[in-house]
């Protein structure tokens, strides 16, 4: 375990930048407000209502799709007060 830390240590200035590096960690895999998609699978449960808008099918509630250094993201929107946007 003691190699991890070192390694990351000698990678990073302090374990803070980790977080700060890349949204696309642990926290954003285990996240159900962003998914990464790695198959058309993972769409099965949307109805797509524009290039970049999804709807979930049971919950209805509105998801974005982008793609940033190759790979596809949903991702829920939400309101100002941090309620998700439904149809």
């Amino acid at each position: 375990m003691g190699d991890i830390y070192s390694d990351l240590l000698s990678q990073m200035g302090s374990l803070r930048e980790a977080e700060e590096v890349d949204h696309c960690g642990v926290d954003a895999f285990l996240s159900t407000d962003k998914i990464k998609v790695a198959s058309l699978g993972d769409l099965a449960d949307f109805f797509r209502l524009s290039n970049d808008t999804l709807v979930h099918k049971a919950q209805k509630d509105l998801w974005r799709i982008t793609e940033a250094n190759g790979e596809m993201m949903i991702e829920r929107l939400f309101k100002p007060d941090n309620t998700p946007l439904k149809v």
